[in-house]
């Protein structure tokens, strides 16, 4: 599996609180905000523009672990080859692969210590979330 790019997701029931103390302190920028996923940037003369995200629950989307812990997300080129070369594993799924309307095509599993691992394939966004990108 090649990797494109990587982000960070905590799931939190405090999303506006993280949000306002890294603006606060460290100055980021609000890039993407649903209300219940809110991505934020933060600026760097050396490297790349690093991004986190806090998530809340969704009522599109309900799972069970969504007030703790975090989600690594690992962009890829190809999700869908990646999901069948998983297939031939042992690997056990937490979501089988599907669009979404926030503009991605994902599957996730979870590691040994409970973590979600969400891969995913960028695809268009869906018009009820295109006034959420700010940037």
């Amino acid at each position: 599996m090649k990797i494109k790019d990587l982000s960070i997701t905590f799931h939190t029931n405090k999303i506006k609180e993280c949000v306002d103390f890294y603006g606060k302190y460290f100055q980021t920028k609000v890039a993407f905000d649903a209300d219940w996923y809110v991505m934020i940037r933060l600026e760097s003369d050396n490297i790349a523009p690093i991004y986190l995200s806090f998530q809340g629950c969704n009522e599109d989307m309900i799972r069970d672990s969504f007030t703790g812990g975090m989600t690594l997300n690992l962009m890829t080129e190809d999700v869908d080859a990646c999901y069948e070369q998983l297939k031939q594993t042992d690997i056990s799924f937490f979501e089988d692969i599907t669009d979404h309307e926030w503009g991605d095509r994902a599957f996730s599993v979870k590691d040994p210590i409970g973590n979600l691992v969400y891969v995913y394939s960028e695809r268009e966004l869906h018009d009820k979330y295109k006034d959420a990108v700010k940037e």
